[in-house]
């Protein structure tokens, strides 16, 4: 009785041994299946968000380019090279798609056939990768800086300290982000604008304080319409905004072209009551500090509330300078002897204001 018993033993043992060698192949090819079409899923759904980003990046370049009055001719390198990745874009989304189903049916049925297709789809990959970087316009980069009309600070003193403070804040990588603060009427914007055309000086330059660009903005007055704020910025990029895009969706897009820059400096002037950046869309500068935020405001409140890194109080013009100023305005008649004492006492009553001298 044992003799059979281990016979039959043995040969289910083998039998046991054929047929698993039989099944777990399939098993094999079952579970292997599996995990390639979950990632073909994966990697289609990047490849297919970064179709609609460079979609939109398409749709950017060509509104540059109809605003500057460019040209694309079928004759142009450029027109080729932009029309040849977006059919590729969009065979490459076409074929992805039929491979999915390939690789569904080759995988049992023509093992060979169902590498041919994971070869495929490493190539489309590959291909979808590279189309990114063909998005390359020379033009596209948009002037560093802008001029902005203002009056000049040349021969002011206080001035002229308070714009060389703001340039060291400037190089300093642990300040991100600078309040510059003072009553209305002191000279804030002009401060800020002679900054701005400082800066096209040295645009050029290989100069620490050669920002990659630099934005200029004019905060709305309260209650701060962030849609306002947004379309400064994206006018700076040549970006068009659509009234029917949310404020998100804006904001997602000027923190994208702001991230491509290497360094931004973003000036928001006159700033009544605290803004979010997030909400704009604005990248928080990070460590070290490349990039940097400056804004004016008559509140040193607002400065804290908006987290700025250091603040800096704009000071009045002393009797002299405010002296000067005065005479620079008015001519030289106000140093006429009969003029002189009444003029020097309406310098005085301006308290040191650079606008209320201005005005009178």
């Amino acid at each position: 009785m044992e003799i059979i018993f281990n016979a039959v033993a043995g040969f289910v043992v083998e039998v046991g041994k054929l047929v698993c060698k039989c099944i777990y192949p399939k098993i094999e090819n079952t579970v292997r299946f599996t995990s390639n079409v979950q990632s073909v899923r994966e990697e289609m759904e990047k490849l297919t968000k970064f179709r609609d980003i460079s979609k939109g990046r398409w749709k950017e370049l060509r509104e540059k380019a109809i605003n500057q009055n460019q040209m694309f001719s079928s004759g142009s390198n450029m027109f080729k090279t932009w029309r040849l990745t977006g059919n590729l874009c969009n065979k490459t989304f076409r074929w992805l798609h039929i491979n999915v189903v390939q690789i569904a049916v080759f995988a049992r049925k023509s093992p060979l056939k169902h590498e041919s297709c994971e070869i495929n789809f490493a190539t489309l990959k590959k291909m979808g990768q590279n189309f990114g970087s063909s998005l390359v316009v020379e033009n596209y980069q948009v002037k560093k800086v802008e001029y902005i009309p203002g009056p000049s600070i040349e021969g002011q003193s206080t001035a002229t300290r308070n714009l060389n403070k703001i340039l060291q804040l400037l190089e300093d990588d642990k300040v991100g982000i600078i309040g510059v603060w003072g009553m209305g009427g002191i000279g804030k914007t002009t401060l800020v604008k002679n900054l701005n055309n400082e800066l096209l000086k040295t645009a050029a330059s290989s100069s620490k304080l050669s920002f990659s660009v630099v934005v200029w903005v004019t905060v709305p007055k309260p209650p701060i319409d962030i849609r306002k704020v947004q379309a400064q910025i994206a006018n700076r990029f040549n970006l068009k905004v659509d009234t029917e895009e949310s404020v998100e969706r804006i904001a997602s897009r000027i923190h994208q072209r702001l991230r491509e820059e290497k360094s931004f400096l973003l000036i928001l002037d006159d700033v009544w009551q605290a803004i979010s950046l997030d909400h704009v869309g604005v990248p928080q500068p990070e460590d070290p500090a490349r990039s940097k935020v400056i804004l004016t405001c008559r509140f040193v409140d607002v400065c804290r509330q908006m987290k700025t890194d250091t603040e800096m109080k704009v000071l009045t013009f002393d009797e002299d300078e405010s002296w000067q100023m005065f005479v620079k305005n008015a001519g030289d008649i106000a140093n006429l002897e009969h003029i002189q004492p009444v003029a020097k006492e309406i310098a005085r009553e301006c308290n040191g204001l650079p606008l209320a001298i201005t005005v009178i």
